[in-house]
């Protein structure tokens, strides 16, 4: 095995009942050693928490680092689960879209929907998040998909019809910088999305809020 494209690693997955002091509780740990941080992942849903993290470690500390992290989530009340193997290094190339789906009640169809989609262009979701819950929810897939011009088109095109199929709303972007300098302005006329007037938020962050209202 060439060492040059091959690399130790450790897949750490840490839940149970969200706590303070719990990230800082891993990283303590394993700061001891001479671990590389490849990937992490945290999430909280309804007081759980689900924490993972890939590291690359040396190999002949993997036992030690266990026993260590079997110590810390045991004295935390939390659950572990380590996984280590030899891998491939993995090439500098992330996901090449984002697909952000929109909805006032999100259906397990309309996800399912969007991801036989992509499974069918043999593309990969990386990730899921969410980034709003409330009034609507939405929900963020970055994608590793082949995407020329035209094929984004294509793409852009199956997914609006089935957005209009299961009453959602789904914008497809390309990843870079681009993508992150754009930013939206919403004119909420009717109050769909901010319940209480804007021009009365305005006036009270400026201290005026009872002149503007008299």
């Amino acid at each position: 095995m060439s060492q040059g494209k091959f690399q130790h690693t450790g897949l750490i997955l840490i839940s149970g009942i969200d706590a303070a002091g719990v990230t800082q509780a891993l990283f303590a740990t394993l700061e001891p050693f001479a671990v590389t941080i490849l990937d992490m992942e945290q999430v909280v849903i309804r007081g759980r928490l689900i924490l993972t993290t890939l590291i690359s470690l040396d190999a002949a500390h993997a036992e030690a680092i266990e026993q260590d992290l079997i110590t810390t989530t045991n004295k935390l009340g939390l659950d572990l689960a380590i996984d280590f193997t030899d891998e491939p290094k993995a090439d500098s190339k992330g996901s090449n879209l984002h697909i952000v789906v929109l909805a006032q009640e999100l259906r397990p169809a309309g996800i399912a929907a969007i991801a036989a989609k992509i499974a069918g262009r043999n593309g990969n979701i990386d990730r899921i998040r969410r980034t709003a819950s409330y009034p609507l929810t939405a929900i963020e897939l970055e994608v590793t998909l082949s995407s020329t011009e035209d094929e984004l088109k294509i793409i852009q095109r199956e997914l609006a019809e089935i957005a209009q199929s299961n009453g959602i709303d789904i914008a497809v972007e390309q990843s870079g910088l681009a993508r992150r300098a754009k930013r939206i302005v919403l004119l909420d006329m009717d109050s769909t999305l901010i319940r209480e007037e804007v021009i009365d938020l305005i006036a009270a962050k400026h201290k005026v809020g009872l002149e503007v209202a008299a």
